[in-house]
């Protein structure tokens, strides 16, 4: 329609629900748009969205070719005063899939049956929806002026709930996850160009009750993104197999506990930056984090800076200027210049002695480490 743009794209399955019905319910391929209207007389009243659902199908016309032309047709259509629709993602729980709508401060969970979309779940928020991010049905929603919110969809009754929250008053442009092992933490990207690792972690003494997410580490990136998207960090062992079935196979065959070790279980974050770097966020185990650690607080002394900057100066968190903020003074710090140590393999060998013997360790181990770090970090 006439002043109608697209603000969300998602390819997701649907599962077609059939009240007080025995049968089970088949899903279907669907790509849903989200999209937000202003009226032509501008911002006088409030913008509006609407969420498209295309079913994805074989073409009819040409169905004697081996590969068929695939077609989308629109299969329903539903107006959402809340506001512009920001943020699609599907939801899967009991074996049902879900559209989870972000619209305007609104999260809605709508259930596909009878041909049309039902609200089943709804969540408000403080201010406007930026992002929705899933893993099994708990949620990491982002406000666009309000930090992070932890949820979870409880299926028995069909309910969002707020596990914690943030309260610093951010304004959240990306979020991700990243894990290894059993722990999981959160990652926001602000208006300062910060990054900010967050964990749910209801017995510390810092969760307020269990309420409050815990700020763990951050870090001042120096540069503008609006994605973190989540990968798999491979070993150094399978990253250059061409097979990598066959692979992980062997490597189970020699050694029963590969694969079940926390750095073989690793999830990190990779983006896209606004002057058009990328980059990779790589969860580190304690030994390798102190180690690199080290080495970094000795060649940012060692090595000589681009025009006599300081590397921590750079690196540190920069604090939001809005009202209300309850950040204490203390940066937590905890997060590894990989621009930094990543020279250690351009030093010459006597230089990297020097260095790998002034943190009592040795050229070898250092270089494994980075070499684990380079794996983890690519995406391709």
């Amino acid at each position: 329609e006439e002043f109608e743009h697209g603000t969300a794209l998602k390819v997701m399955y649907l599962t077609d629900v059939v009240e007080d019905s025995d049968e089970i319910p088949e899903k279907s391929l669907v790509i849903g748009v989200g999209t937000s209207a202003i009226d032509q007389d501008g911002e006088d009243l409030a913008s509006k969205g609407r969420i498209l659902l295309f079913k994805v199908r074989k073409s009819k016309k040409r169905a004697l070719d081996e590969n068929p032309p695939l077609e989308m047709v629109l299969t329903s259509e539903k107006d959402m005063a809340l506001g512009p629709v920001t943020s699609l993602s599907s939801l899967k729980s009991d074996d049902i899939y879900r559209v989870v709508v972000g619209a305007g401060a609104e999260v809605t969970v709508e259930q596909w049956g009878n041909g049309k979309l039902t609200q089943v779940g709804f969540y408000h928020a403080h201010m406007q929806v930026q992002e929705i991010v899933l893993f099994k049905t708990f949620f990491l929603l982002s406000d666009a002026y309000d930090s992070l919110h932890f949820l979870v969809w409880r299926e028995s009754d069909k309910s969002l709930t707020l596990l914690a929250k943030d309260y610093e008053p951010t304004q959240v442009f990306a979020a991700g996850l990243i894990s290894r092992g059993g722990a999981m933490s959160f990652v926001c990207h602000d208006d300062r160009q910060n990054l900010s690792f967050l964990q749910y972690a209801p017995t510390d003494a810092a969760a307020r009750g269990g309420n409050k997410l815990v700020c763990r580490a951050d870090y001042h990136m120096g540069t503008q993104t609006t994605s973190l998207k989540s990968h798999w960090s491979q070993s150094s062992l399978i990253f250059n197999s061409c097979t990598t079935a066959s692979t992980l196979a062997a490597l189970k065959q020699q050694d029963t506990l590969f694969g079940r070790l926390e750095d073989d279980q690793r999830f990190a974050v990779n983006f896209g930056t606004s002057d058009g770097s990328f980059g990779s966020i790589v969860p580190l185990s304690e030994p390798t984090y102190w180690r690199l650690t080290a080495l970094q607080s000795v060649m940012s002394n060692a090595l000589e800076s681009n025009c006599a900057l300081s590397h921590r100066a750079w690196r540190l968190f920069r604090r939001s200027t809005r009202r209300a903020g309850c950040r204490s003074n203390d940066r937590k710090k905890g997060v590894i210049d990989g621009d930094v140590v990543m020279k250690f393999v351009d030093l010459p060998l006597p230089e990297q002695e020097d260095l790998a013997s002034s943190i009592g360790s040795t050229v070898g181990l250092v270089m494994d480490n980075l070499l684990e770090l380079g794996c983890a970090a690519s995406v391709v």
